[in-house]
Formats: C-alpha cells, sequence, structure tokens
C-alpha cells in the first residue's frame, strides 16, 4: 500500500486535538508582542512574512466611521439573505438573551458562533427549541465518518476596508489583517496537507465580485506562489456580490455523487472557506441565489465562515453581516467564526477549521477544550 493510500485510510485528526497541535507549533500565546522572537514563527515568515505597520500610522484609526455613501447605494439594490430569530442567534444582536442550563447550574459553555464574545455573553444555542429541531434533522442524515479528500476552496477578501483598523499587540506595535490572516492561512494549509497529502486547495479573490485565481492543486507550494503573487495590493470595494461567488464554484466544480450516500464514502467533498473582513459592507445576492440553492442541495458541499471584523459599534455593520452568513447556513453544517482584532484568536479559530467536514460534530455541540470533563 502507498503512503497516499494509507494517509487516506487514516482518520483525520479531530478538531480538538488539531487546535492543539497548532497552538503548541506554532507559539499561539497571549503575549502577541514575542510572537516575532518564537523561532517557529521565524520558519513561518519565510513563506508568508508578516509586515509590522510602522508605530506612529494612525490613519487607519481616524478613518473608523460608517461606510461610503457609494457603499450605501449599492446596499439598497441588493438581494440581502434574513435570518428568522437572528438576534437569538448573533452574538453582535442587542436582543440576544443569554441562557442558563435547565438544571439552573453553571451555564453550558458558550457555543462557537459566540465565543468571541464571551466577556458579554453567556449562554447556549441548544435551549432553542427551534434549534434542537435543527440538530435533529442534521443527526438523521449522518454520512459515513471518513477521512476522504477536500477540494478547499479558500475565498479571501481584499477589499482595503480589510487593513483600516489593524491588529495591536501588547507592545503597541500594528499588524495589517490581511498578512495575520494570510499567515494564519498559511499554517492552516501546510497542517491540512500534513494530514492528507491528497486535499487539494483553490483560490478565489473577493472584490466587488468573485475571481477565480488558482485551481485545485495538491502542490501548496504552488498554491502560496499564487496566493503571495495576488494579495499584495487591497482596492477599495462599495459591496460585495455573493451570486459571483456561488456562480463560480457551481461552474468550476463537479459535486460529487454517491448511490448509496450512507453507506458509501464519496470520492471526496467540497469545502468553501470563505474569509471576509468588511463592517461596514453587507454581502448579498445581486443576481438571484440559485447556484447557491444548489450547491447546498449536495450533502458534499461545505460553506464555512471565518469573519474578521472591526471593534463591534454602532458606527458599523458588523451584526448584519453575521446576520447574512447565519442564512447561509440553512443545513446547519457550517463552521461560523467571528474575530475581533485579537490575534491569538485569529490563529485558535483558524485551527479550528481542522476538522474534515464529514468527522467533525456540527459547530454547536463542538468542543476545543483540552481540559477534562468535571463530575457528572
Amino acid at each position: 500500500m502507498s503512503e497516499e493510500e494509507k494517509s487516506s485510510d487514516n482518520q483525520e485528526f479531530s478538531a480538538p486535538s488539531a487546535a492543539a497541535n497548532i497552538s503548541k507549533d506554532y507559539d499561539i500565546i497571549e503575549d502577541d508582542a514575542v510572537l516575532s522572537n518564537s523561532p517557529n514563527y521565524q520558519s513561518v515568515a519565510k513563506t508568508g512574512q508578516v509586515i509590522p505597520v510602522e508605530k506612529d500610522q494612525s490613519s487607519s484609526q481616524e478613518s473608523i466611521g460608517k461606510g461610503s455613501s457609494a457603499a450605501t447605494e449599492v446596499a439598497k439594490q441588493v438581494e440581502h439573505p434574513t435570518t428568522s430569530g437572528s438576534s437569538e442567534l448573533n452574538p453582535f444582536a442587542k436582543g440576544f438573551v443569554p441562557r442558563v442550563s435547565e438544571s439552573g447550574d453553571t451555564p453550558p459553555p458558550i457555543p462557537p458562533h459566540h465565543a468571541d464574545q464571551a466577556d458579554a455573553f453567556s449562554g447556549s444555542r441548544l435551549q432553542d427549541p427551534q434549534v434542537e429541531g435543527d440538530l435533529q434533522q442534521v443527526e438523521e442524515q449522518l454520512l459515513p465518518r471518513v477521512n476522504c479528500p477536500e477540494k478547499i476552496i479558500i475565498c479571501l477578501d481584499l477589499s482595503s476596508e480589510v487593513n483600516r483598523v489593524p491588529f495591536i499587540s501588547r507592545d503597541f506595535t500594528k499588524y495589517q489583517p490581511l498578512d495575520l490572516i494570510k499567515r494564519a492561512l498559511n499554517i492552516f494549509v501546510r497542517t491540512k496537507n500534513t494530514m492528507n497529502p491528497l486535499h487539494e486547495y483553490a483560490l478565489v479573490l473577493l472584490h466587488d465580485s468573485a475571481v477565480w485565481m488558482q485551481d485545485f492543486t495538491s502542490d501548496v507550494d504552488e498554491f502560496f506562489n499564487v496566493l503571495q503573487d495576488s494579495t499584495n495590493e487591497t482596492q477599495d470595494s462599495d459591496g460585495f456580490d455573493l451570486t459571483s461567488l456561488f456562480d463560480q464554484i457551481l461552474e468550476k466544480v463537479d459535486l460529487p455523487f454517491v448511490e448509496d450516500m450512507l453507506v458509501l464514502p464519496p470520492p471526496y467533498i467540497v469545502r468553501t472557506i470563505f474569509i471576509y473582513g468588511r463592517s461596514n459592507c453587507i454581502p448579498g445576492f445581486l443576481d438571484g441565489r440559485e447556484s447557491q440553492r444548489q450547491l447546498s442541495n449536495s450533502p458534499y458541499f461545505f460553506f464555512d465562515v471565518f469573519y474578521v471584523h472591526e471593534p463591534p459599534s454602532d458606527d458599523n455593520l458588523c451584526k448584519e453581516v453575521y446576520d447574512v452568513f447565519l442564512d447561509l447556513d440553512s443545513n446547519n453544517t457550517s463552521y461560523i467564526h467571528e474575530v475581533g482584532r485579537n490575534t491569538t484568536h485569529l490563529h485558535n479559530k483558524m485551527a479550528m477549521l481542522l476538522g474534515h467536514p464529514l468527522q467533525r460534530p456540527i459547530q454547536m455541540q463542538a468542543s476545543h477544550s483540552l481540559n477534562p470533563p468535571g463530575p457528572s
């Protein structure tokens, strides 16, 4: 048996253990100031170097505010998905009501969707009867839990808004968000390649619409050469058309068909990782969402979201953007992570996407803690 076949037959790392390994191997620590002194950081920087912003650069802070008038006009013409009861699911919503366990004991762990708001919220969406019904529906559609190859489409936002508010370390060094995102992507892809070298990666760039830049390849060096060459500059964007993204995916990808899907594994699955960095621009469907519906009807298509946003405030639209992502998860199979300007959270949340979609639990039931459970 070849090495590739052995790798394909092995079960992929679970998300909790993978997150722990990434934290250990790449020095994901609370003190961001010493990141640049880490030897592991230096090795990553060779392929995805992070360029600090000059400390006296303050123009990004001064530009915080509502989106441009042009963006507002575009938003009025776009079909924005709506989410029923989003105030209960959206950590940015003022109507979010924390829930305690039925026994009245310590509240259950904060769901992954809400993890960045741990200081503000404590509760669980699992108490919602509607959500419990959704979970039961998902459990009835379980597929074989196999580590088949993944075709991963990485969608990277290149709007200039992404870099408007920098990350700031404890020594007050400023870092461009896009540089940190690319570094986290570098770690993610190389770790996935270690798990299973049969995984393939494609690159889509997000401007006003989606641009397919790199077709599927298992050569991670080739992938990152294209990524570095095509993401050196950002550009102003007045909106983002989700129709263009799903149309591109439907055109470029052949979704597998398996006759007995409950028994036979698919030859591969397709996963999109949508990395969005705008806090004042609500994505929408300019020309309908038929492609998105067709893709979502396949049990082998997964759409994960990695939302890197500015600190939420009344001056931005973080909640409205997050509502769109909730609406896209019609099958409750997505992992939706939102990250503020926290370097540790950025890397840890990216590590939580390492688990194989056919082997990971649904996000509401996922636990990424390595601490042993307490007494029952």
